[in-house]
């Protein structure tokens, strides 16, 4: 089921960004945060299957004084790490990482920074569709602290988005909740349903993405690379 979770989150960010002529409360506050997310300089963000305790996902970054994007990842058994200059990953199994430099194929495609960023520096992370959502509760105001949870129609989000999505037939539910702080940055974002896969089987997933650190981090220790 992780790989399922994770296509998904990847898939979200690229389908649910409309929005509805009357818009469900907290959408806003909401949108706003995910823009103020995508204008951050740093960040930490650690992904969690919260029903097996388990981590999914780790990247961090930070945009240096060039707007190069120095970041690491790691999930799956896979790493990536990128100076601003050089992109440099490792598969799952391999020993040794491979290095994408200036004189390679695909090197623009993966060298990061201010305005083309990772994607998970993207504020397309937190999953965000106006027009399917069926029911709203928002807990605090947007002058403070406030959560936002939101009940999707599963027959909307069948009918509207299941052909954009990999591996995915049907939703039979799907509800997420963002918290959002005094600053108006999104801190967590969980996302809860079931999920009919392209082969007929159903699963769950439970999915929180915690943001740490904004812009507080001014260095991302080099792994051990072998060249």
């Amino acid at each position: 089921m992780k790989a399922l979770v994770i296509s998904l989150i990847a898939a979200f960010a690229l389908v649910f960004s409309g929005c509805s002529a009357i818009a469900p409360e907290g959408y806003q506050a909401v949108k706003s945060a995910k823009e103020k997310y995508e204008s951050l300089d740093s960040a930490r963000v650690v992904m969690e299957d919260i029903s097996e305790g388990a981590t999914l996902m780790e990247f961090s970054f930070y945009v240096n004084g060039k707007d190069e994007m120095v970041f690491s990842y790691s999930g799956g058994g896979e790493y990536a790490y990128s100076d601003g200059a050089e992109f440099f990953y490792k598969t799952a199994g391999a020993e040794e990482w491979e290095i994408i430099g200036p004189g390679d194929e695909g090197y623009i495609y993966n060298i990061y920074n201010r305005e083309y960023r990772y994607p998970y520096a993207r504020g397309s992370i937190f999953f965000l569709d106006g027009t399917s959502v069926e029911s709203a509760s928002v807990i605090g105001s947007a002058d403070g602290p406030m959560s936002v949870t939101y009940v999707y129609d599963a027959d909307k989000l069948n009918k509207n988005s299941v052909s954009g999505l990999e591996n995915v037939s049907s939703f039979s539910s799907l509800t997420v909740t963002y918290t959002i702080d005094g600053d108006g940055c999104i801190t967590e974002f969980t996302e809860t349903g079931r999920v009919t896969d392209s082969d007929g089987v159903e699963s769950d997933f439970n999915i929180r993405i915690s943001v740490y650190d904004m812009n507080g981090i001014t260095e991302i220790p080099r792994p051990d690379i072998s060249e």
